[in-house]
């Protein structure tokens, strides 16, 4: 919801899971929020790297049901693995 967050990628995950996988990066060389809603159920979700290896230190999302509230700083870039309820 906010022009500032380019979504570059929405795929199913590497590992065959059925978990879906959200890039993006925000591009204006600001700080930025944005909320992203999904259209389906998932049980959790994990701050990633480009390799979709979790990262135990990065600050969490706020999240309300398939509301997720991201903050970003400038040009960072984000990837989630969003794990859906019964895989694919």
């Amino acid at each position: 919801d906010s022009d500032a967050v380019v979504v570059t990628a929405v795929k199913l995950a590497d590992d065959g899971s059925g978990d879906v996988v959200v890039r993006f990066h925000e591009a204006h060389g600001a700080r930025a929020r944005a909320t992203l809603e999904t259209g389906f159920a998932f049980t959790a979700l994990t701050v990633t790297d480009l390799l979709e290896r979790p990262l135990a230190d990065a600050p969490r999302p706020d999240r309300e049901g398939e509301r997720i509230t991201v903050r970003l700083r400038p040009f960072e870039l984000m990837t989630l693995r969003l794990h859906r309820r019964g895989g694919v």
